[in-house]
């Protein structure tokens, strides 16, 4: 199935964290706002803390409004706010990456395409790909499956190296990356 048509949906692994508070949703709110995002139809967040959709969306708001408040516009806001959603799961827990399997299922009702952001720590990065292809979430029958593992990727040449053994694992047919020191 072609992936190019279908709605996409953004998965940030670490939704609670700084960097997405402070960099990754007040990136995709400008870029929402500039009109780049129009095959964007979720993003989910996931990590450990039990946060309701709203108080959610509430504490992505303050990251705009206090890293980016020269672009902030409520209208504007209100219409992102839409497209975020939230899910409670462990980094470390197979079966969550199964519930977070049937939670997208539902949210999307159909095909759609998926990008996975790994923003957390790098000791998660091997353990994240490993249990997303072990629920069986990198398949690309219902649409084209990435990922972004923020760096550093490894600690050097043979740490990266495995991790991207690893990556390859379970998204087979990517681009390999390559370390130069």
């Amino acid at each position: 199935m072609s992936g190019s048509s279908l709605p996409t949906t953004i998965v940030i692994f670490g939704a609670s964290g700084d960097l997405t508070w402070r960099k990754l949703i007040p990136a995709l709110y400008n870029n929402f706002k500039k009109g780049r995002l129009s095959d964007c139809a979720r993003i989910v967040g996931y990590a450990r803390r039990s946060i309701p959709d709203d108080a959610f969306r509430d504490h992505l708001r303050e990251g705009i409004t206090t890293f980016s408040p020269d672009t902030f516009e409520a209208s504007v806001w209100e219409s992102f706010a839409q497209l975020l959603h939230y899910f409670q799961g462990n980094l470390d827990v197979a079966e969550d990456y199964v519930r977070l399997s049937g939670f997208l299922k539902k949210l999307e009702n159909g095909p759609a395409n998926r990008m996975y952001y790994l923003a957390t720590a790098p000791e998660h990065y091997a353990l994240a790909v490993g249990y997303l292809g072990a629920a069986g979430m990198t398949a690309q029958d219902d649409g084209w499956r990435r990922i972004v593992i923020e760096k550093p990727f490894g600690e050097g040449l043979a740490s990266a190296q495995t991790l991207n053994r690893a990556v390859h694992t379970v998204f087979d047919g990517f681009l390999r990356c390559e370390f130069h020191p």
